[in-house]
């Protein structure tokens, strides 16, 4: 079955839907409650910290009184677990919530659930749960199925206004060969059943200024292709067309090469929260769309960083550093203000450094790091001028580290043969004498207020290998 895929820093796999797998003979599957959380090896004291935040060694036990069994074992209660060799990917389940559990037999008959296996809150599965139900009795399963709701960007929904399913929307499928139909049911969920294989247009009959996609996408959805006899669980969304763009001017009037900004609503800004991050692009702009009515916050280097790459303090829009001076940016349903340019001041000095690379003998094929650390602040981005030369642009008041190395690319450096003298008193014995995985030029610490060092010279070291 086709499910949603868990982000954080865990790296789940991104498949795109396949034939329908159904329940099998060994799944465990079922729809149940914390009853109990435990960790193993460590502490009791120590239980609850660790079974929030599981890591690579650190193993939790979750106990559940099963509601409603989909596959697996006739019983009322089960162990599962989750953390160990999972690391990030671990389900962080919480005590006394109900949830839908997806599980996987380790080598010891363990069963441990994950966030890319499917398993959420119970609230998060009424559309899917009809479709293990049917699963279960042998009864027909939706080729594509999920919920439709009204939302907003991710940070940007109203506190108000929670994402709401959509009732009774007509929706359609079409691919050059069929068309399919269907509506939303009173609690937003859908289901196309019989979809033959092929390439679809997903459509909507949405009221005014909305569009039909998801939170994650720039505009609207893109066509998908499944198989036939596919289990597909698309969950989509309506969301507003208002639109904000504008530009992260420095002093000059000129938008800044490089520069990030964030939005909130306006009663919901906090210096210490995220808001919705926009990149400025090369063609000097930002943009944010899917934007609902109401009045927002735009400000420049929230956490008020020391960055060479944007080297300006914090600003809010339309231009000013304090929070109490800024203005409220209004948006009407479906209107889009696309000249909302936020104006720096007041840059932290900067001058550059030009780094020149150098080989003993000529380069070996591979792949090039040059980094700058800073002692305080953040670290500037190299810029590549050619082959070999660098810039960086650093803060005056800050020092820095500038080092380099080369990952060499084994397939393409010979294997030199020399000489063994670890054989004692053998005659023309010879070794194989690889590559090394990496050559490292040695550290050069400057100082921004060093305007005197406009370059400097990083040396590799020369490989032992082929060294008599």
């Amino acid at each position: 079955m086709a499910v949603p895929i868990g982000a954080e820093a865990c790296t789940c796999s991104n498949a795109p839907p396949g034939k329908c797998p159904g329940l099998q003979g060994e799944d465990v599957v079922f729809l149940g409650t914390v009853a109990a959380i435990d960790s193993i090896g460590v502490p009791a004291a120590d239980a609850d910290a660790a079974a929030a935040n599981p890591g690579a060694t650190v193993l939790v036990r979750y106990h559940f009184r099963i509601r409603e069994r989909f596959a697996g074992p006739d019983t009322q209660e089960i162990d599962i677990f989750s953390g160990g060799d999972d690391g990030d990917c671990a389900f962080r389940f919480k005590n006394g919530e109900q949830y839908i559990v997806f599980t996987n037999k380790s080598d010891d008959g363990r069963l441990f659930a994950t966030i890319c296996n499917g398993t959420r809150l119970s609230s998060e599965g009424r559309a899917l749960i009809p479709q293990l139900r049917a699963m279960r009795n042998g009864q027909r399963v939706a080729s594509v199925f999920g919920v439709l709701r009204r939302s907003d960007p991710p940070l940007l929904a109203p506190s108000d206004d929670p994402d709401d399913p959509l009732p009774h929307i007509k929706l359609k499928l079409r691919s050059k060969d069929d068309r399919f139909a269907t509506s939303t049911g009173s609690d937003g969920v859908y289901t196309f059943y019989d979809v033959h294989a092929g390439e679809y247009i997903y459509t909507a009959d949405l009221p005014a200024r909305f569009e039909f996609t998801q939170k994650t996408l720039r505009g609207g959805l893109p066509p998908f292709r499944i198989p036939n006899g596919a289990c597909f669980e698309y969950n989509v969304n309506a969301l507003p067309t208002g639109k904000i763009r504008g530009s992260v001017l420095g002093p000059d009037n000129k938008p800044l090469a490089i520069a990030s900004v964030e939005l909130y609503r306006a009663d919901r800004y906090d210096d210490s929260q995220p808001g919705l991050w926009g990149f400025q692009s090369s063609q000097g702009t930002f943009e944010f769309d899917h934007i609902g009515p109401g009045e927002y916050i735009l400000v420049f280097n929230r956490l008020n960083r020391m960055d060479p790459n944007s080297p300006f303090p914090r600003s809010f829009y339309p231009g000013t550093p304090e929070r109490g001076d800024s203005k409220f940016i209004k948006l009407r349903d479906g209107q889009q203000l696309l000249k909302a340019d936020l104006h720096v001041k007041d840059g932290y000095p900067t001058r550059v450094i030009r780094v020149q690379l150098k080989w003993p003998d000529s380069r070996p094929p591979g792949d090039v790091t040059v980094m700058a650390k800073a002692e305080q602040g953040e670290n500037p981005a190299a810029h590549r001028i050619s082959d070999g030369i660098y810039e960086f642009t650093l803060l005056e008041s800050v020092q820095y580290t500038i080092t380099a190395w080369e990952d060499l690319d084994p397939q393409r450096i010979p294997v030199h043969r020399r000489a063994d003298h670890r054989t004692a008193g053998t005659d023309g014995a010879e070794e194989e004498c690889g590559p090394p995985a990496r050559l490292d030029a040695p550290p050069i610490t400057v100082s921004g207020s060093d305007s005197d060092t406009g370059k400097i010279t990083l040396v590799f070291a020369a490989p032992d290998c082929g060294k008599e």
